[in-house]
């Protein structure tokens, strides 16, 4: 199977239905690291393009949804080669220049910097799969909601949030487990099903198998480190090819099969500067 199909979204469905997680496990939460707003490359990106004006005076839920929108509005979404360097500053100073899509990779690291910049914590997080032979995934940007004590999911490339259906917003663990118990799911908040709904729950439900993210969430990650550390969350007795062989020198990849320990919480000892 190569990309999505429509006519699979059962399987897809039935997938996510039987890929269960490890209900015991001797493993450890993983101590991801978050950039302090304080970095330069962050102050700079905060101040340049009036993050708190676009963010607004509204509480926390509303900030986090305008930063969204906001490089939704700035970035179009395509299927390209990601620029170099890929960081926040030099995207936005691209398209300005020129119109260019970006991918996703690219959309979802801009708007992870910008999350950064205005004091949240936030990662990205690649979405993969089980056909070994997929091609096509997807990137979002998780942020941490101190209102609701959770990480909501942010998709930049499509302007979309997904909610339950009492409206509130859904983290990426609870819209896997949504799809998988057929428990509904809202795009956008909207309870309307239309061609675009179904679309993107069908295609998300093919891309929620299995999940990757840096350790380290910070500007300009894949350039300014020597040594990454990316983080990956498999369903029991799975494991993509493309692991399955040793990464690079300068490469480390960590496994978790319990969802508690990868969508661990920020705490106060998980800031770097």
């Amino acid at each position: 199977m190569f990309g999505y199909v429509a006519e699979f979204n059962d399987h897809y469905i039935k997938l996510l239905e039987m890929a269960e997680y490890e209900e015991s496990s001797n493993e450890r939460d993983i101590a991801f690291e978050y950039q302090s707003d304080h970095h330069d490359d962050l102050q700079r990106l905060k101040q340049k393009y009036d993050l708190e004006q676009v963010a607004g005076d509204g509480d926390e839920l509303s900030q986090i949804l305008n930063l969204m929108r906001w490089v939704d509005g700035r970035l179009q979404h395509g299927d390209v080669m990601p620029p170099q360097p890929c960081h926040a500053l030099h995207v936005l100073d691209l398209v300005e220049r020129e119109s260019i899509p970006m991918n996703c990779y690219t959309i979802a690291t801009v708007l992870n910097e910008v999350y950064l910049s205005m004091g949240f914590y936030a990662r990205r997080v690649h979405c993969r799969s089980y056909d070994a032979y997929d091609g096509d995934s997807h990137v979002i940007t998780l942020i941490f909601s101190r209102t609701l004590k959770k990480w909501l999911y942010m998709d930049a490339s499509w302007n979309t949030f997904v909610t339950d259906d009492q409206g509130e917003l859904l983290s990426l663990e609870e819209f896997r487990y949504r799809l998988s118990h057929h428990l509904p799911v809202w795009v956008n908040g909207d309870p309307s099903v239309s061609e675009w709904s179904t679309f993107y729950l069908g295609y998300m439900a093919k891309n929620l198998f299995w999940f990757m993210s840096p350790l380290q969430s910070e500007y300009d990650y894949e350039a300014s480190r020597l040594h990454k550390t990316y983080c990956a969350l498999f369903p029991a007795h799975f494991e993509p090819i493309d692991l399955r062989s040793d990464p690079p020198e300068n490469i480390s990849v960590c496994i978790r099969r319990h969802p508690n320990h990868f969508w661990t919480h920020p705490t106060c000892n998980t800031v770097n500067s």
